[in-house]
């Protein structure tokens, strides 16, 4: 049974006029405490947390994982929302994490993360862990 862990923190917003300061020491902080506890971590810091890379690398641990294998995602940075185009929303608003490059205009969406979320084989534990505003049910329904 594996302990893995991805951390991604985002201070860093170019293209934007929305630089944050505690998230990559938030990332920094849930690596060393899930270490502590036995898991395997990786980190995506700043420039290195685009969306390709972060689809990549949370596709990778949980694709990878095996019955009785916990997975743990942190993320921190800006959260944000965007009208619902395929009508599975009550609130009628997509909700998502903010990658470094969402100056391109590119957002994680829930249901982006549904079905990189739904391709875990049986009995894997996957734990997302969001401190993003404006993103509270990215990983309800």
């Amino acid at each position: 049974m594996s302990k893995t862990a991805l951390c991604i923190g985002i201070n860093d917003y170019p293209g934007t006029q929305n630089d944050l300061s505690g998230c990559v020491n938030d990332a920094n902080d849930w690596a060393a405490a899930l270490a502590a506890r036995g898991f395997t971590v990786t980190k995506l810091i700043d420039s290195q947390a685009t969306k390709a890379a972060m689809v990549s690398a949370m596709s990778a641990l949980i694709s990878g994982a095996a019955k009785g294998d916990t997975v743990v995602i942190t993320y921190s940075g800006h959260g944000t929302w965007v009208p619902d185009q395929n009508g599975d929303e009550p609130d009628g608003r997509d909700e998502g994490l903010c990658p470094w490059d969402i100056g391109s205009g590119k957002v994680l969406l829930d249901d982006e993360i549904a079905v990189i979320f739904g391709n875990h084989a049986p009995g894997v534990r996957v734990l997302l862990i969001s401190d993003s505003c404006h993103s509270g049910s990215v990983t309800r329904g």
